[in-house]
């Protein structure tokens, strides 16, 4: 606030608009002329600038703040036995969708026993199948997993009980999707194979091994011109084997799934 005077002299003196004079405040933390103007539209403000008050400049300050650094705060150690409480504080002072719960040692684990054929698990899945699981869903083989002792069994039911079942999920998939979505960004997963959705990488069994974050109205030339560069397409696989033309925008859910063809 002590520089506030001078600002304002300079900005009447000079006539300028009031995202210039903005913009050479805020320049030092990257912003650019398009954000300054995205937050006073958000603003709605009547007043000129040189009639601001304190209240409505801390209002400016902050309204930019969470346009050039929207932020998603990940409420992790939901498993822990304080965590409502400690929920309960934060959410007090937070706005609601910038909240996501979740337990990273939770998604961690999972993972980990998915790999070591334990269990089948997707990440970010609010749910889990075991060998038990799988016999009582009429698969005599219990899809192939192996058995578990009853220390890792009950280690499995608490973690349903205290984050699956009460939460949904783990939550770490949900705060990149949250984050992805607070910045405009449409995740688009390019594969080699459209239809067993690998990469085509020898020896590899992945699914979805490569995802690229693009920008909310692209199209799938601009998903193409990202992923391979300045090559040829001669056509563009969508999920299912359809063809895609290369106007057509992304979105998640709808042209998310392509597979690139080289050639002319």
């Amino acid at each position: 606030m002590e520089k506030w005077g001078s600002i304002k002299r300079r900005h009447v003196a000079v006539k300028s608009t009031a995202v210039e004079t903005l913009q050479n405040q805020f320049s030092g933390y990257g912003s650019t002329s398009a954000i300054v103007a995205r937050t006073l539209d958000k603003l709605q403000l009547k007043q000129p600038l040189e009639e601001w008050s304190d209240e409505t400049i801390s209002k400016v300050v902050n309204a930019f703040t969470d346009e050039k650094f929207p932020t998603v705060l990940a409420l992790n150690k939901i498993d822990h036995p304080d965590a409502d409480r400690n929920i309960a504080k934060i959410a007090k002072q937070q706005p609601a969708e910038s909240l996501v719960l979740c337990s990273a040692i939770s998604e961690v684990f999972l993972r980990r026993l998915a790999k070591q054929g334990y269990i089948k698990y997707t990440p970010g899945a609010e749910y889990l199948d075991t060998r038990e699981d799988l016999i009582e869903q009429g698969d005599p083989d219990g899809g192939g997993l192996k058995e578990m002792d009853d220390k890792l069994k009950q280690r499995i039911e608490n973690l349903k009980d205290m984050v699956l079942y009460r939460f949904g999920s783990t939550g770490v998939v949900q705060v990149l999707t949250r984050a992805a979505a607070l910045l405009g960004l449409v995740p688009v997963f390019p594969v080699k194979n459209i239809h067993t959705y690998g990469s085509g990488t020898a020896g590899s069994t992945a699914v979805f091994r490569d995802c690229v974050l693009v920008k909310k109205g692209s199209t799938v030339a601009d998903v193409a011109r990202k992923v391979m560069g300045d090559a040829p397409i001669a056509f563009v696989e969508g999920d299912g084997g359809r063809r895609v033309a290369e106007d057509h925008v992304v979105s998640v859910g709808k042209n998310d799934i392509l597979s690139f063809h080289v050639g002319r």
